[in-house]
């Protein structure tokens, strides 16, 4: 699919630069720097999240998860929400675990007192509220998982195999088939 859309980029940046359109050319790309989609390219997406959790933007996290869950997301049949929310929830965990490992307890406090309202009443964020106030969390049984090298893997991999499914599965243009109708008639 990304190749489809890379093509297809290409193709109009050649109309428009075949028809002297510079300027809009020039828009053209402005507009494609900031698209949150990042063409449906799967590592584009990753590297967005993984660049909000590394600078420690929650609220830049929250944002394009927002965005790709109103965006993607919801058009998922209802099996899939369960699997959209332990990745969202894993993304949270990885947030944290990264603030923890690098010292900075004031993001990790900050996440807290932010996502509290939201997430004090599910049942997998239960425990971790204690996460701020224990010593050496990667030593602590419920939380040493987290902080290993194989967890971070392991939940990178999979958001990275289920956005290719996702986007290797959706229709980018759907044909309206009367306008296709009309035009050859």
């Amino acid at each position: 699919m990304a190749s489809a859309v890379e093509r297809t980029d290409q193709h109009v940046r050649e109309y428009l630069l075949y028809h002297g359109f510079t300027s809009t050319l020039k828009h053209l790309d402005n507009d494609m720097k900031s698209d949150k989609e990042k063409g449906f390219r799967v590592d584009k997406v990753i590297d967005q999240l993984l660049q909000s959790v590394q600078s420690f933007d929650l609220t830049g996290l929250r944002e394009y998860w927002f965005y790709l869950d109103r965006r993607l997301f919801s058009r998922l049949e209802d099996v899939y929400k369960s699997t959209v929310n332990k990745l969202r929830t894993s993304l949270y965990r990885y947030y944290l675990v990264n603030t923890i490992q690098r010292g900075n307890s004031d993001k990790t406090q900050e996440f807290f007192h932010k996502l509290a309202s939201e997430l004090q009443g599910q049942t997998e964020w239960r425990d971790w509220f204690v996460l701020p106030f224990i010593p050496a969390p990667e030593l602590n049984p419920t939380f040493s998982p987290y902080f290993s090298h194989q967890w971070a893997d392991t939940f990178l991999v999979s958001l990275h195999n289920f956005l290719s499914m996702l986007f290797q599965c959706m229709y980018i243009l759907p044909v309206d088939t009367r306008w296709c109708h009309m035009r050859l008639a």
